[in-house]
C-alpha cells in the first residue's frame, strides 16, 4: 500500500470526522467510508495481490509481497527480447521477401543480411535502453516496497500501528477509530469515461497534529471491500476467518506453474500447442530468471518491523484482550439482521439516512 502526504486531506478527515456508511464526494469522484466503528460490510473477504504478508493470532500485517514480482520482471524481458527478436528476424525476412517485387534481381539473402546489421546495430542501442528501463523499474520497485513498514493490526490490543516513510516511529491508532473508505474516480480518455477505484485508510499522528493517508489501487469495488473486510474480519472474529499469509514468488512457483502445465496437457486441458507456447515464451524471457528476481525481491523487501514496536507485538493474557465496545456491538448486530432479509450495506446506511432524516422532521 501506498502512503501519501499528509497534509493531503481532501475528505476533511481532520475537520470532520466520517462515519462508516457514510459518502462524500471530492474533486474526481466519490468516496464511501467503512468506518469508524468498523460494522461489517456483508463481503467474502479476499486478499487480491497479496496484500497480507503476516499473519497470526497476535496480529496481522498488511503491505506488499513479492506476488507478481516474477510477471514483472518477466513483462520487462519479454519487451527487451521482443525488441531484439524484431530488429535481428523480422525485420530482416519482411525486407528480404520483399525480392518478389523489386527490379534489381537482388535476392532473398542480400536483403535479410543488408537489414539484419541495421537491426544488430539497431537492437545493440535499443535492446540497452530497454535493459536499462526495465532495471530500473525493477529494482526501484523493490527499493520503494523495502523503505515502507507494513501496517500491523492488532486485535489482542484492537489497536492498528503505522509507520510513516523513512521513520521507525510508530503512530497508533485504535481499531474502531480508524477511518478507511472505498473511492471511485472518473475520468476521460477522449474516447470515454473510465473509473478507477482505490481503498484507503487514514492514521492520526497527535504528535505531529497530522493525519498520514495511504492508498491502495483496487480492480473493482468488490475488490476494495473484500480487502477492508478481510481485515475486519481478522480483527473481530480472529485468524481463521480470514484469508491466508499471501504466499511469496521464488524458484519454486517456476516448478509448480511447470508441473500444472504438465497436468493440464495429460487431462486435456491443454494442446500440443499451448505445451510448446509455454516453452517458447518462458525460455524467451530467461527461463527461471525471472522468479529468482522475485526470491530477491522478497529476501530484500521483506525484512521485520522495528524494535520500537516490539514490545506492542507481543501476545497479552487473554483477560487483557481490549474488547469491543457496546456501540460497535449494537451496530453490527443491526446490520448482520439486515443483511439476513436481503439488504446491503449501501441499502442499509441509506434507509438509516433517511430514517434519521425524517425523525429530525419531526422533532423540528
Amino acid at each position: 500500500m501506498t502512503p501519501i502526504s499528509a497534509q493531503h486531506d481532501e475528505f476533511d478527515i481532520k475537520q470532520q470526522r466520517p462515519a462508516a456508511g457514510e459518502t462524500r464526494r471530492f474533486a474526481t469522484g466519490e468516496a464511501l467510508f467503512l468506518s469508524p466503528l468498523p460494522v461489517p460490510t456483508g463481503q467474502i473477504p479476499s486478499d487480491l495481490g497479496g496484500s497480507i504478508v503476516e499473519i497470526n493470532d497476535i496480529y496481522l500485517d498488511i503491505g506488499s509481497s513479492s506476488f507478481g514480482k516474477a510477471f514483472q520482471a518477466r513483462a520487462m524481458i519479454g519487451r527487451c527480447m521482443g525488441f531484439k527478436i524484431s530488429c535481428l528476424l523480422v525485420l530482416p525476412t519482411i525486407m528480404g521477401l520483399s525480392t518478389f517485387n523489386n527490379p534489381f534481381g537482388r535476392n532473398f539473402s542480400w536483403y535479410f543480411s543488408e537489414f539484419f546489421e541495421f537491426g544488430l546495430w539497431i537492437s545493440g542501442w535499443g535492446g540497452a535502453a530497454f535493459a536499462i528501463i526495465g532495471c530500473y523499474v525493477v529494482i526501484s520497485s523493490t527499493l520503494t516496497k523495502s523503505r515502507t513498514h507494513p501496517i500491523r493490526f492488532n486485535r489482542q490490543r484492537r489497536e492498528a500501528c503505522f509507520f510513516p516513510n523513512n521513520s521507525d516511529e510508530p503512530v497508533i491508532q485504535p481499531w474502531e477509530e480508524l477511518v478507511a473508505w472505498l473511492s471511485v474516480s472518473t475520468g476521460s480518455t477522449g474516447e470515454g469515461i473510465i473509473s478507477t477505484y482505490t481503498f484507503g485508510m487514514a492514521f492520526d499522528d497527535p504528535k505531529s497534529d497530522k493525519v498520514h493517508f495511504v492508498n491502495q489501487g483496487v480492480a473493482t469495488a468488490i475488490h476494495g471491500l473484500g480487502k477492508w473486510e478481510a481485515i475486519r474480519i481478522y480483527m473481530e472474529k480472529g485468524p481463521e476467518f480470514c484469508p491466508g499469509k499471501a504466499p511469496y514468488e521464488g524458484r519454486h512457483t517456476f516448478d509448480k506453474e511447470r508441473q500444472d502445465m504438465h497436468e493440464e496437457y495429460q487431462h486435456n486441458e491443454r494442446s500440443a500447442l499451448g505445451v510448446g507456447w509455454w516453452y517458447l515464451t518462458h525460455l524467451i524471457t530467461w527461463w527461471r530468471f525471472p522468479y529468482w528476481v522475485a526470491e530477491w525481491d522478497h529476501r530484500f523487501s521483506m525484512k521485520s518491523l522495528p524494535e520500537s514496536i516490539a514490545e506492542w507485538s507481543k501476545p497479552l493474557p487473554s483477560e487483557q484482550w481490549a474488547k469491543p465496545s457496546q456501540a460497535l456491538k449494537e451496530q453490527s448486530a443491526k446490520i448482520e439482521k439486515a443483511f439476513a432479509q436481503g439488504q446491503d450495506f449501501m441499502t442499509y446506511f441509506k434507509a438509516n439516512l433517511n430514517a434519521n432524516k425524517t425523525e429530525e422532521s419531526k422533532n423540528n
